[in-house]
C-alpha cells in the first residue's frame, strides 16, 4: 500500500492517526498469531499465516 504524503502539518497528523490505528491493533493481532502457532506446525498452518498478514 504506498501513497503520498506531504510533509505539512496535515501530513503529519495524519500518519500520526495510522500509526496510532496500526499501533491499537497490535494486542489483537499477537493474540491471533499466538492462538495459530498453538496448532502446532507453522509451515502448513493457514491461519498462522494469515494472522501475521
Amino acid at each position: 500500500m504506498k501513497k503520498t504524503i506531504s510533509l505539512t502539518a496535515e501530513g503529519k497528523k495524519e500518519l500520526e492517526k495510522e500509526l496510532a490505528e496500526l499501533i491499537a491493533e497490535r494486542p489483537a493481532i499477537s493474540e491471533r498469531i499466538a492462538t495459530a502457532r498453538a496448532f502446532g506446525d507453522l509451515s502448513e498452518n493457514e491461519e498462522y499465516s494469515s494472522a501475521r498478514n
